[in-house]
């Protein structure tokens, strides 16, 4: 598999995961505040998930770069 094709599946599944956060942020406004705890737990994780996807995919493109370069 190619470093295009990982870039590239690494950043649909970011950008999927992103919209699914801020889905659950704008579900936090309307939470009940039993279920605020829980939510903001669950923000928190898929959001440390977000960044990491992030910043894999946007590796995978320098290294692309790098591949094409030698």
């Amino acid at each position: 598999m190619s470093y295009k094709q990982l870039y590239a599946q690494y950043f649909t599944q970011y950008k999927n995961i992103s919209k699914y956060v801020k889905n659950l942020k704008s579900q936090l406004k309307f939470a009940a505040p039993d279920e605020e705890r829980e939510v903001q737990r669950r923000v928190s994780i898929l959001y440390s998930i977000c960044l990491d996807l992030k910043h894999t995919s946007e590796y995978l493109k320098l290294c692309e770069r790098r591949d094409i370069h030698e």
